[in-house]
């Protein structure tokens, strides 16, 4: 089966790494031909386009930072779908619009390339060790064909069926996730301010009912003084704004999700746009 990925970032990097260790055929492209190095000294082949990247390949994997690139990359004269072959299968694992998704689907499907949806979470370290969760919609027969790629970068496989379920259940985990680094940064400057020890109220925290992810995984070496994960303020705004558009489209309303796309907005003026999303825990209301 020959591999062609597209996208050499954080996480695209690590994911065609695992690819190579596990032994499956790889292409590469990237618009940095540089982030490409070290995977053809591992045995990836450089490609020098889209088209050749995705011209003989069975699964064409992408690993972009959102929509607009999405779009980019698979339509028009140049892109995967003008240049991928019948038969082939697109596997993208960014979290995107559903709208968008489903529309490339469409046209995907119209030139006989199936399309799965395997948005990922885990972060640069879950793509480097090959612990991602991965939540995987589209045909059933195209996942059973695809499912050794998958176990070779993530630990963790959902199946929920449609393709949209997998991009929707991406995009309700990051607004939690993102809630809940807002109101630690927020109960943690409180407590601080009360004179309690941050540390000590880490602790509690983890300890008591108010405990997630975010705190028991990310708290404790951001406290220490590392940066935080390489998931920047950028992608936590790109993937905030898709949150909000749900309440467009679904009865059930979230509440939170206009505040939390304003808040990473002000984060990304105030910190950086490159900055970890963890420093939205330091922004002051």
């Amino acid at each position: 089966m020959q591999i062609g990925f597209i996208g050499l970032g954080n996480m695209g990097s690590g994911m065609v790494a695992n690819l190579l260790k596990k032994g499956f055929n790889v292409s590469v492209y990237d618009i940095q031909r540089d982030k490409a190095e070290a995977l053809i000294a591992a045995g990836a082949v450089w490609r020098n386009s889209i088209s050749e990247v995705s011209g003989d390949a069975d699964v064409i994997m992408t690993s972009l930072p959102g929509p607009k690139q999405l779009e980019s990359v698979m339509l028009g004269d140049a892109g995967v779908i003008a240049h991928g072959k019948s038969g082939a299968i697109w596997l993208d694992t960014g979290t995107n619009s559903i709208e968008i998704m489903v529309h490339i689907s469409t046209l995907a499907g119209e030139r006989q390339i199936d399309s799965i949806a395997a948005p990922v979470s885990g972060g640069a370290k879950g793509a480097e060790t090959g612990t991602l969760s991965m939540f995987v919609g589209g045909n059933q027969e195209s996942f059973d064909k695809i499912k050794g790629i998958l176990e070779a970068i993530g630990s963790q496989i959902y199946y929920v069926g449609p393709l949209s379920h997998a991009i929707l259940s991406k995009l309700l985990i990051n607004y939690l996730c993102f809630i809940n680094t807002k109101a630690l940064g927020e109960v943690l400057s409180l407590g601080t301010e009360a004179g309690i020890d941050s540390k000590q109220l880490t602790n509690m925290i983890q300890a008591g009912s108010g405990s997630s992810w975010v705190a028991e995984k990310l708290l404790p070496s951001i406290l220490e003084g590392n940066p935080g994960p390489a998931f920047t303020l950028n992608l936590a705004h790109k993937d905030a704004c898709l949150v909000n558009e749900l309440n467009k489209t679904f009865k059930t309303s979230l509440e939170f999700s206009e505040r939390l796309s304003e808040v990473l907005q002000q984060a990304c003026d105030t910190y950086g746009g490159d900055k970890s999303f963890t420093r939205m825990m330091n922004l002051k209301s």
